[in-house]
């Protein structure tokens, strides 16, 4: 039943999402279907450009999905691995002629569960031809598991060394806070480290990605072009290189004078085209509406989406359930209004309110202030309860790793990542079998469920 509940999960969360990405692409062309008159369909069909079928995309998905180096065949066979060899190694750790260190039955668990996501691993990688590396998901989903073993083995070591304090009597208030800010400074640091990504190295992001936060940002994508090109120093105040275009046709959009948009003719470019569709010049209001725009008009909308999915069943909500659920869509929909918010503030603040008097140079400062907003926009997930700060940290932190390990590399260093997911898999088994309150999150809690 384990292995089952194993290929159930892994064809769930494989599925889901790109059921829904088929979902999405049927909505678009059935737009662009409406929008092109009959003539135009006429010319794509003998071009040979007809659209794809809903269904054949459904089938081809399905198809996949049963292949035998794809997630779910991966979860099937991990835990039927684990589940073959825990026995085995439990039976000889008993026997006299074992080593001491292996004679506990945590280090039966921790040998099977590396084992099993070593064979797990190379199943998945049964297909790879030439240089190392894989998709996207698989980058995420291998980080993913080696932040989880990085959490229970520090989780672990935190708390033997808060008991050891507590029972001394020793343990600081300062101790005290250490633990609790630990999951925001994970999510601060992760956060502002995929948004320096997006703004300054986009292709290490999945497209998908750029796409959701440009749209969270609610920002023309030729301003996040302006802002990188003066970054890597293509956009220069005061030099006519031919950079006006860029920002002097988004001015003409916003029904402001081309000029605005001239590096060479305003120095800073004002602020009514940096705010953009905020239509404001004052860095204040701007910030304002950008916190309701993100908040009520973006966040709103799919954290109630979320929250109502468990609604979907025979029994009447009751009115606490209905209040609980809003106060979360509301709290959730707050700290990303408040994460927009800072971020884009922390941009004013650098070029108009409070970096004029330290640095002179607009260039420098503009720089200075998509650090700054990186820096400082995570911080908003203080708004959060424990338990979301938890998940979030765990959401966020995996792509931020995914900035810096590269995705291709020599077959000859598989080897270094294989190890590091194997034993990550041992960690993560041996807390799962032995010590489950040690798996923090929804994670933690499916997975123990399938484990156990």
């Amino acid at each position: 039943m384990a292995v089952l509940r194993a290929y159930g999960i892994g064809a769930l969360s494989y599925l889901t999402p790109r059921l829904l990405g088929i979902i999405l692409a049927t909505i678009r062309r059935h737009k662009k279907k409406a929008q092109t008159n009959a003539g135009e369909q006429w010319k794509e069909a003998k071009e040979g450009k007809a659209h794809r079928s809903t269904g054949g995309d459904l089938l081809k998905l399905l198809r996949e999905a049963v292949k035998i180096h794809r997630f779910p065949a991966f979860c099937g066979f991990t835990v039927a691995l684990f589940y073959g060899l825990e026995p085995l190694l439990k039976q000889q750790s008993r026997s006299r002629y074992a080593p001491k260190l292996l004679q506990s039955p945590q280090a039966a668990t921790f040998i099977a569960g590396t084992l099993a996501g070593a064979g797990g691993l190379k199943l998945l990688n049964c297909r790879q031809k030439g240089d190392g590396g894989r998709t996207v998901d698989l980058t995420l989903f291998t980080l993913a598991s080696d932040v989880r073993a990085i959490d229970i083995v520090v989780g672990q070591l935190w708390a033997n060394h808060k008991s050891r304090r507590q029972s001394s009597g020793k343990f600081t208030t300062f101790e005290s806070l250490i633990g609790h800010l630990a999951d925001p400074l994970v999510f601060a640091i992760s956060a502002g480290c995929v948004m320096h990504g997006w703004f300054y190295t986009p292709e290490k992001l999945p497209p998908s990605y750029n796409r959701q936060l440009i749209t969270l940002a609610d920002v023309d994508e030729r301003l996040i072009i302006a802002l990188r090109r003066i970054y890597y120093g293509e956009f220069i105040y005061g030099v006519e290189n031919g950079q006006a275009p860029l920002l002097g046709e988004y001015a003409k959009d916003l029904n402001l004078p081309y000029e605005w948009g001239d590096p060479v003719k305003n120095i800073p470019i004002p602020c009514a085209v940096v705010h953009g569709r905020m239509f404001t010049s004052n860095c204040e209001v701007n910030a304002i509406r950008r916190f309701l725009n993100g908040a009520f008009k973006i966040a709103f909308p799919i954290y109630l989406g979320l929250n109502s999915i468990r609604f979907i069943r025979p029994k009447k909500p009751t009115i606490f359930e209905l209040v609980t659920a809003l106060r979360s869509t509301l709290r959730s929909s707050t700290f990303l209004g408040l994460f927009i918010l800072i971020f884009y503030y922390s941009i004013c603040l650098a070029r108009n309110r409070i970096g004029p008097y330290f640095i002179k140079n607009i260039t420098n400062r503009e720089n200075l202030g998509i650090r700054l907003g990186c820096i400082l926009c995570g911080w908003s997930i203080l708004v959060e309860t424990a338990r979301r700060r938890t998940e979030f940290a765990f959401f966020v932190a995996p792509r931020a790793l995914a900035l810096v390990v590269p995705r291709k590399w020599d077959m000859k260093w598989d080897w270094v990542e294989q190890t590091v997911f194997a034993l990550s898999s041992g960690v993560l088994l041996t807390a799962l079998r032995h010590n489950p309150k040690r798996v923090r999150g929804v994670y933690g809690r499916l997975l123990g469920k399938v484990i156990n």
